[in-house]
Protein backbone atom coordinates (compact mmCIF):
# COMPACT_ATOMS: atom_id res chain seq x y z
CA UNK A 1 0.00 0.00 0.00
CA UNK A 2 2.86 2.88 0.68
CA UNK A 3 4.51 2.00 -2.19
CA UNK A 4 1.00 2.53 -4.36
CA UNK A 5 0.82 5.91 -2.67
CA UNK A 6 4.59 7.16 -3.26
CA UNK A 7 4.07 6.43 -7.01
CA UNK A 8 0.74 8.26 -6.82
CA UNK A 9 2.06 11.24 -4.96
CA UNK A 10 5.22 11.63 -7.39
CA UNK A 11 3.02 11.17 -10.25
CA UNK A 12 0.85 13.80 -8.76
CA UNK A 13 3.62 16.17 -7.91
CA UNK A 14 5.26 15.69 -11.36
CA UNK A 15 1.48 16.71 -12.99
CA UNK A 16 1.23 20.01 -10.46
CA UNK A 17 5.14 21.11 -11.32
CA UNK A 18 4.13 20.40 -15.49
CA UNK A 19 0.84 22.57 -14.84
CA UNK A 20 0.95 25.04 -12.19
CA UNK A 21 1.30 28.46 -13.53
CA UNK A 22 1.78 27.47 -17.22
CA UNK A 23 0.58 29.46 -19.83
CA UNK A 24 -0.25 27.91 -23.26
CA UNK A 25 0.77 29.84 -26.19
CA UNK A 26 -3.20 31.65 -26.64
CA UNK A 27 -2.32 32.76 -22.80
CA UNK A 28 -4.47 30.12 -21.31
CA UNK A 29 -3.72 28.73 -18.34
CA UNK A 30 -3.01 25.21 -18.72
CA UNK A 31 -4.87 24.30 -15.53
CA UNK A 32 -8.04 26.02 -17.75
CA UNK A 33 -8.03 23.17 -19.87
CA UNK A 34 -9.62 20.70 -16.90
CA UNK A 35 -12.61 23.22 -17.04
CA UNK A 36 -13.03 23.09 -20.88
CA UNK A 37 -11.90 18.95 -21.16
CA UNK A 38 -14.60 18.54 -18.10
CA UNK A 39 -17.55 20.81 -19.86
CA UNK A 40 -17.04 18.75 -22.93
CA UNK A 41 -17.46 15.81 -21.28
CA UNK A 42 -20.74 17.09 -19.16
CA UNK A 43 -22.19 19.45 -21.17
CA UNK A 44 -23.68 22.63 -19.68
CA UNK A 45 -23.35 23.01 -15.91
CA UNK A 46 -23.28 25.72 -13.52
CA UNK A 47 -20.18 27.50 -12.45
CA UNK A 48 -20.21 25.86 -8.83
CA UNK A 49 -20.93 22.57 -10.62
CA UNK A 50 -17.82 22.75 -12.70
CA UNK A 51 -15.75 24.02 -9.70
CA UNK A 52 -17.48 20.96 -7.77
CA UNK A 53 -16.07 18.29 -10.61
CA UNK A 54 -13.08 20.01 -11.47
CA UNK A 55 -12.42 20.18 -7.70
CA UNK A 56 -10.96 23.51 -7.66
CA UNK A 57 -12.17 26.65 -5.63
CA UNK A 58 -14.95 28.45 -7.14
CA UNK A 59 -13.53 31.79 -7.40
CA UNK A 60 -10.42 29.44 -9.49
CA UNK A 61 -12.90 28.17 -11.56
CA UNK A 62 -14.98 31.80 -11.93
CA UNK A 63 -11.40 33.21 -13.56
CA UNK A 64 -10.88 30.06 -15.89
CA UNK A 65 -14.16 30.56 -17.18
CA UNK A 66 -13.82 34.05 -17.62
CA UNK A 67 -10.49 33.32 -19.57
CA UNK A 68 -12.20 30.54 -21.38
CA UNK A 69 -15.37 33.10 -22.26
CA UNK A 70 -13.04 35.88 -23.25
CA UNK A 71 -11.15 33.77 -25.38
CA UNK A 72 -14.71 32.05 -27.12
CA UNK A 73 -13.40 28.80 -25.73
CA UNK A 74 -16.36 28.55 -23.67
CA UNK A 75 -20.18 30.93 -23.71
CA UNK A 76 -22.36 31.77 -20.33
CA UNK A 77 -26.32 31.24 -21.27
CA UNK A 78 -29.35 31.81 -18.41
CA UNK A 79 -30.30 28.35 -16.77
CA UNK A 80 -33.60 27.61 -17.86
CA UNK A 81 -34.50 26.76 -14.49
CA UNK A 82 -33.63 29.42 -12.59
CA UNK A 83 -33.19 33.02 -14.50
CA UNK A 84 -30.82 34.26 -11.78
CA UNK A 85 -28.18 31.75 -13.10
CA UNK A 86 -25.97 30.82 -15.87
CA UNK A 87 -24.90 27.64 -17.51
CA UNK A 88 -21.12 27.22 -19.02
CA UNK A 89 -20.64 25.24 -21.63
CA UNK A 90 -18.47 24.64 -24.46
CA UNK A 91 -18.55 26.25 -27.96
CA UNK A 92 -17.53 25.01 -31.59
CA UNK A 93 -13.97 26.68 -31.13
CA UNK A 94 -13.19 25.05 -27.30
CA UNK A 95 -14.58 21.71 -28.90
CA UNK A 96 -11.83 22.46 -31.68
CA UNK A 97 -8.95 23.44 -28.95
CA UNK A 98 -9.78 20.79 -26.92
CA UNK A 99 -9.25 18.34 -29.80
CA UNK A 100 -5.99 20.11 -30.57
CA UNK A 101 -4.70 19.95 -26.97
CA UNK A 102 -5.69 16.22 -27.08
CA UNK A 103 -3.44 15.44 -29.93
CA UNK A 104 -0.47 17.75 -28.57
CA UNK A 105 -0.47 15.30 -25.63
CA UNK A 106 -0.80 12.36 -27.37
CA UNK A 107 1.83 12.98 -29.56
CA UNK A 108 4.02 13.55 -26.55
CA UNK A 109 3.21 10.69 -24.48
CA UNK A 110 3.25 8.25 -27.37
CA UNK A 111 6.96 7.93 -27.07
CA UNK A 112 7.06 7.24 -23.47
CA UNK A 113 4.29 4.27 -24.07
CA UNK A 114 5.94 2.85 -27.40
CA UNK A 115 7.56 0.23 -25.98
CA UNK A 116 4.55 -0.63 -24.18
CA UNK A 117 2.67 -4.00 -24.82
CA UNK A 118 -1.25 -3.93 -25.73
CA UNK A 119 -1.51 -6.13 -21.91
CA UNK A 120 0.66 -3.76 -20.31
CA UNK A 121 -1.51 -0.49 -21.93
CA UNK A 122 -4.76 -2.45 -21.41
CA UNK A 123 -4.02 -3.87 -17.76
CA UNK A 124 -2.52 0.09 -17.10
CA UNK A 125 -6.43 1.83 -18.18
CA UNK A 126 -8.06 -1.25 -16.10
CA UNK A 127 -6.25 -0.22 -12.75
CA UNK A 128 -6.21 3.39 -13.34
CA UNK A 129 -9.41 3.36 -13.72
CA UNK A 130 -9.97 1.86 -10.71
CA UNK A 131 -7.90 3.91 -9.14
CA UNK A 132 -9.63 7.23 -10.25
CA UNK A 133 -13.33 6.18 -9.91
CA UNK A 134 -12.06 5.22 -5.91
CA UNK A 135 -10.48 8.66 -6.14
CA UNK A 136 -13.49 10.48 -7.36
CA UNK A 137 -15.79 9.11 -4.40
CA UNK A 138 -13.70 10.14 -2.04
CA UNK A 139 -13.73 13.96 -3.37
CA UNK A 140 -17.70 13.32 -3.45
CA UNK A 141 -18.01 12.34 -0.15
CA UNK A 142 -15.62 15.53 0.65
CA UNK A 143 -17.92 17.93 -1.51
CA UNK A 144 -20.89 16.20 0.61
CA UNK A 145 -19.39 16.58 3.71
CA UNK A 146 -18.50 20.48 3.23
CA UNK A 147 -22.27 21.05 1.99
CA UNK A 148 -23.29 19.23 5.26
CA UNK A 149 -21.52 21.62 7.39
CA UNK A 150 -21.30 24.94 6.82
CA UNK A 151 -21.42 28.72 8.63
CA UNK A 152 -24.92 30.56 8.87
CA UNK A 153 -25.04 34.39 8.15
CA UNK A 154 -24.80 34.68 11.75
CA UNK A 155 -21.84 32.78 12.21
CA UNK A 156 -23.46 30.08 13.25
CA UNK A 157 -22.56 26.33 12.44
CA UNK A 158 -25.09 24.89 10.68
CA UNK A 159 -24.98 21.05 10.56
CA UNK A 160 -27.23 19.08 7.82
CA UNK A 161 -27.49 15.10 7.94
CA UNK A 162 -27.29 13.45 5.02
CA UNK A 163 -29.38 10.45 4.42
CA UNK A 164 -28.33 7.53 1.49
CA UNK A 165 -30.21 5.68 -0.59
CA UNK A 166 -29.77 3.46 -3.43
CA UNK A 167 -31.45 4.09 -7.80
CA UNK A 168 -32.40 1.14 -9.16
CA UNK A 169 -29.15 0.86 -10.87
CA UNK A 170 -27.27 0.10 -7.14
CA UNK A 171 -25.80 3.83 -7.24
CA UNK A 172 -25.90 5.90 -4.04
CA UNK A 173 -28.15 8.86 -3.75
CA UNK A 174 -27.30 11.54 -1.46
CA UNK A 175 -30.50 13.15 0.44
CA UNK A 176 -29.50 16.56 2.88
CA UNK A 177 -31.99 17.52 5.70
CA UNK A 178 -31.79 19.48 8.80
CA UNK A 179 -32.25 23.25 10.15
CA UNK A 180 -32.12 25.50 6.85
CA UNK A 181 -31.86 22.83 4.44
CA UNK A 182 -32.97 23.66 1.10
CA UNK A 183 -33.78 19.50 0.06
Amino acid sequence: MVQIIIALTRLKERSVAVTRHAVDADGVEIAAYHALFELVRVGPCRSSDLADRTHTDPSTTSRHVSTLVDLGLAERSPDPRDRRASLVSVTPEGRSKCEAVRRSRNERLAPMLAEWSDADIEAFIDLNSRVLEGFEQLMAERVQDRRRCATTDSGELHVSTTEVSAREDGRPVAHASGEGSDR
